[in-house]
Formats: structure tokens, sequence, C-alpha cells
């Protein structure tokens, strides 16, 4: 194809410094590149670019002739892909330059009231949502291992811990479901809706007659700006992104460290497979539970890439700044961090041998069931505090509940039998909301079995 002699022949990026007699140094041109992170970002810009076109055509201003060349050497790039080259500075320029290789000076029609602001805003947009999906998909497979086997070890029972010390006796399934209600609400922050910023422009709008609502509609969002500079600007969602992300990636490091912690020789309360663990290049014995301890430590990670995000976007006046171009690699960071993480909690979740009788071993220590005493004695009407402080000054004797006389309970009004002491019996009053009873833990089960099913319709 000729090329077109009006237009320059320069290798800068198209059109970015006609008005400029010099090119960019070359130490200039690195620093303010940003390929590496944008090669995330082909398929969003791709996405965009298309969506764009459909709505310029829709409203005239580019034939169907040219909209149609438009398509075939955008879908070209995605089918083939494309390397970033940082002559170019970004994955916007690079698509419009590899564009114009293919279909010629018709791809110089692409930025036609489109500016670099209001596509970089909807290419992390876009990326972001997809984000969030992936996420969301991860954590059901996590969700529905911790529900699967809540229901599969329902029966299994264990100390339940406050500061690290024995406290109630609980059944597994109610620290495994503890675990999925916190999760489920990392879900739900993975929803945050989808607002369009194309069509805003570089702070002002356009003269051009374009639909951005239009534009929304290609890209299946839940609704476009309300004001072209916001729009230019708003980093909002990446925020939310990054917190939720960063948040859940707390929830992970707490359940890492709890499996950490139940598979250690300490507590062998689980066992997990080869496949899950590392060796030691000194000690050949030792099976670490490495992939726990990363999900643990690149938690850190995250709550930093949020920090980092915020004090980018503090100091900003209105308007785009080149600053907005460091709020990409928190977003893709903790995206591939958190994703990874999921991944390795719902297999070791899946893949953990519980030791069943260790752990209700562990929870026959009859001291943990001083609580259950002091609500018999509160359900004779003894007032709380002086129930709590008759059974502290037994548990301060030193003596086992089971060896206490019948006689010396009588006198406190109650027949307490030592074979009462079991972590069953205990766990089966607890039938309060939410609860560790029996009957309590089958409604979580259910209630959790019956989100998920609403959730996939």
């Amino acid at each position: 194809m000729t090329a077109d002699p009006r237009l320059p022949q320069s290798s800068d990026a198209p059109g970015l410094r006609a008005a400029f007699s010099a090119p960019m140094a070359d130490d200039i041109a690195k620093f303010v590149a940003s390929v590496e992170t944008d090669r995330h970002l082909l398929e969003a810009d791709l996405r965009g670019s298309l969506a764009h076109v459909a709505m310029l055509e829709a409203v005239g201003v580019l034939t169907a002739e040219q909209a149609t060349r438009l398509r075939h050497g955008l879908e070209r790039i995605r089918a083939e892909g494309l390397d970033l080259d940082p002559a170019y500075e970004d994955v916007h320029m690079n698509v419009e330059r590899r564009l114009e290789d293919l279909i010629g000076a018709d791809a110089r029609l692409l930025h036609t009231a489109r500016s670099r602001n209001d596509q970089v805003a909807l290419d992390l947009r876009l990326y972001v949502r997809d984000c969030e999906a992936r996420l969301r998909l991860a954590l059901a497979e996590l969700t529905t291992a911790l529900v699967d086997q809540a229901e599969a070890y329902a029966d299994v029972v264990l100390p339940g811990y406050t500061h690290v010390q024995r406290a109630q006796p609980v059944s597994l399934a109610h620290v495994l479901l503890a675990y999925h209600a916190a999760l489920t609400r990392d879900l739900e922050r993975l929803r945050q809706p989808f607002i369009s910023p194309l069509g805003a422009g570089a702070l002002a709008g356009t003269a051009v007659p374009i639909d951005p609502r239009r534009t929304a509609q290609e890209l299946g969002a839940d609704g476009v700006f309300s004001n072209a500079l916001d729009a230019v600007t708003d980093r909002d969602f990446a925020v939310n992104f990054v917190f939720a992300g960063a948040l859940l990636a707390v929830h992970l490091s707490q359940l890492a460290e709890t499996l950490i912690l139940w598979c250690s020789q300490e507590f062998n309360f689980i066992h997990l497979p080869d496949e899950l663990t590392t060796g030691s290049s000194l000690m050949p014995q030792k099976k670490n539970p490495d992939c726990l301890e990363l999900v643990r430590g690149r938690a850190g990670q995250c709550i930093g890439e949020l920090v980092n995000l915020l004090t980018t976007l503090k100091g900003l006046p209105v308007g785009y700044n080149r600053d907005l171009q460091e709020t990409k690699p928190p977003v893709v960071r903790v995206g591939e961090t958190v994703l990874a993480s999921v991944n390795v909690c719902a297999l070791a979740i899946r893949q953990m041998t519980v030791h069943r009788e260790v752990m209700r071993q562990a929870a026959s220590d009859e001291k943990l069931y001083a609580t259950d005493l002091v609500e018999r004695l509160v359900a004779q009407g003894v007032p709380f505090r002086t129930a709590y402080t008759i059974i502290g000054n037994l548990v301060r004797r030193g003596v086992p509940f089971s060896q206490v006389p019948a006689d010396e309970w009588a006198t406190l009004g109650l027949r307490v039998m030592p074979e009462t002491f079991t972590p069953e019996q205990s766990i089966a009053g607890r039938t309060s909301h939410g609860g560790t009873s029996p009957a309590r833990i089958t409604d979580q089960i259910a209630a959790a079995r019956a989100a998920r099913r609403e959730d996939l319709s």
C-alpha cells in the first residue's frame, strides 16, 4: 500500500510529536514508556477500540467500508498478538502503529473523538472487570471446597482458640465455615459497577457528534460517565479493586496461618500431601508448607500496593497527569498475586488429610467445658458473674471437673456426671444462631449451598 505523502513518516508514534522539532531522548522514552505493564491491557485495548469503531460507524463519523477495514485490522492484531515496542510508549500507540501497517492510512481514523486519557481509563476498567471475574471464579472454587469439607467433617471436633489458647470445643465445620463467611464478603466486594469513560476525550469532551452511551452498550457497561474531566481522572475503581484484593489476601493469609499451625508436629491436626510441600536443603526429613507461607507473605505485598496506589493519587490536581500511569502496575500485580493465592488455598483445603482423633483428643481437655458449666448455673437463675466466679474457683484449684465430688456439685445445684464432659456434649448445646451445634452447622451449609446456586443462576 502506498504511503500518503501528506502524512509524516517519522519513527515516532503517529502524530504524538507533530509539533516537535526533535525526537524524544532515548532515556526519556524508556522512562515514560509503560509497555511492560500494558502488555496485560492489549485485549482490553482492542475491545475498547472495536466498541469505539462500532459507535463511530453508528453515528456516521465512519463509513461502513472504513469501519470494516478497521475491524478487520483490529481482529487480526487480536488473533496474531502484538509485541509492544517501547518506542511507541504504550499499548494504544503500538496498536495504532501495527494497525497502520496492516490497513494503511485508515488506521489514523481510529483515534477520532478519543484521547489516550479516556482510552487508558477504559482499558484499565476493562482489565479490572476481567480480573474480578477471574477472582470470583477462583473464590467460588475455594468457598465450595470449604463447604464440601465442612460437610464431610461435620462430626469432627477440635478446640476453638482465642489468643492462640484453647477456649471452647467447636466442630471443624464451624472453623471452615468461618473462613467461608469471610471469603463470601470478598466475593461481594469484587462486583463493582463498570462505568465506561470512553467519549470523555482528554478532559472536556469533543465537538465530534459521538454517542458514549452507545459505546458503553457495546462494552456491556453498567453506565456511562457523567463528567468528562472526572472520567479521565477517576481511579476509584482501581483503588476499590486493590483494596478488595488486599483484604482478600489478608483473609487468605489468616487461613494459611491456621493451616500452617495445624500441620505442625505440635498440633498435628492435618497433613498436607507431598505435592503441596517442599523439602529442606539440609534436613531430609522436613516437609515444609512453603506454598501457604508464601500466601501469608504475599499479603504484605498486596497491602503495600494499596498504599502505593493511594499515595500516587493523593497529590494530583484535577485532570489527567502522567502519574496515573503508575496506577496500572498495582492493579496488575495484586490481581495476579491474589488469584494465585486463592488457587493454592483451594488445593490445600481439598487435599488436606484431617487427623480427627488428634483433634478430638485436644478438644477433650476438661477446662474447655468451664463455660458450659457457667451457663448451666445461669440457666438455674445464678447471676452470670456469680456463676463465672464459682467455676473460676474450681479451675483455680486445678482439679479436673470430672473428679469434683458429686456432693460438691449438688451444693451448687448441679447434677454433673463425668460422662457429660465430652466435646460432643459441649458442641450440642451451642444452638444459638450461627453457633457450632450440629443443627446450626447444617443450617449454615444449606445456606451456603443455596447462595452458590443463586449466584450461578
